[in-house]
């Protein structure tokens, strides 16, 4: 099976390397500072759980998608605000047939896939991995399961999903393929969108936010509301879900962070917008209140590091 992946950060960059490992022919599509370094090293995995890294070479990686042609699969590892600019980057690689998994936090990945590349082609996907590079074509894997749940957007199991899932599952990640991955996709997104969102207006990890009885009740309120937002935007995330979720939120470790927290502590772009700015648009368009996430929004606006460039970020009146 010939597999993309665009994008070589700690998520992309990992799963390229274990579908490679496994004997999936993959091929990398990457900016230029991360292909002299793969195409000469290969990429290195590193494990923070006591198990052996590995290093792998991959069969290409290019800047260039023409260089690497249609794919049976791409697999869309890059931020959330960058899939359009990436999958407009990444036409040669579609196909007639070619499924296209967005791996991105938030629900909207799939939408700007059809928007770029037409439709049949987005799958919604789930991912559970913690990851970081630390330079070009080596990565980190914190431990634990990674696990992935894709699925077509009207339900159907299809055999490009099942195939994709195959190989997934052949090079060690969990995969389950879902009937209803659009409810997955929002059950991550409620998970997310508050307890990072709630960290990052605290500036304090997993570990203190959860301990203390009033932010903790913070979080879950923050996931009571995008259950209900969740509603109106065609998922069906209720009281279960959000306990689900904050059990979740339980098994992190104490000092973890999400990485918009990390990237707004650090003055960086992030996934704000894409985030919780996302609850609050479309908590707007349906008339839904989200205080909560509209005061996270609100306030960390200022931290982050696309605000500085106004022109190349989503805007809302409030």
């Amino acid at each position: 099976m010939k597999i993309g992946v665009i994008g070589a950060g700690g998520v992309g960059a990992y799963f390229a390397a274990a579908l490679a490992k496994s004997g999936a022919e993959v091929h990398l599509l990457a900016t230029e500072r991360h292909v002299a370094p793969i195409a000469e090293h290969g990429i290195t995995v590193t494990a923070g759980d006591g198990s052996p890294g590995f290093t792998i070479p991959l069969a290409g990686v290019s800047s260039s998608a023409e260089s690497i042609g249609v794919c049976d699969a791409v697999i869309l590892a890059c931020k959330a605000g960058q899939v359009s600019l990436a999958m407009g980057s990444a036409q040669a690689l579609i196909g007639p047939d070619t499924a296209v998994l967005p791996l991105q936090n938030g629900v909207t990945a799939s939408e700007r896939i059809t928007e770029t590349v037409g439709p049949g082609h987005a799958l919604g996907g789930v991912a559970m991995i913690i990851s970081y590079l630390h330079e070009p074509g080596i990565v980190h894997h914190v431990g634990g399961q990674p696990a992935i749940t894709l699925g077509e957007l009207d339900g159907t199991i299809t055999p490009r999903a099942t195939q994709l899932a195959n190989a997934l599952d052949a090079a060690g990640v969990s995969t389950a393929v879902s009937a209803d991955i659009v409810t997955d996709m929002w059950r991550k997104f409620m998970l997310i969108t508050s307890y990072g969102g709630v960290g990052a207006l605290c500036r304090e990890p997993v570990g203190r936010t959860r301990t203390n009885p009033k932010t903790r009740a913070l979080v879950q309120d923050a996931m009571r509301e995008v259950a209900n937002l969740a509603g109106h935007a065609g998922a069906n995330l209720g009281e279960l879900d959000v306990a689900r979720m904050m059990a979740q939120f339980d098994a992190f470790g104490p000092d973890s962070t999400a990485s918009m927290q990390r990237d707004l502590a650090a003055g960086r772009s992030s996934e704000l917008e894409d985030q919780n700015g996302t609850v609050v648009r479309l908590a707007l368009h349906h008339g839904v209140p989200v205080p909560i996430h509209h005061t996270i929004y609100r306030a960390m606006t200022l931290l982050d590091g696309a605000a500085k460039h106004p022109s190349n970020s989503r805007t809302l009146a409030s």
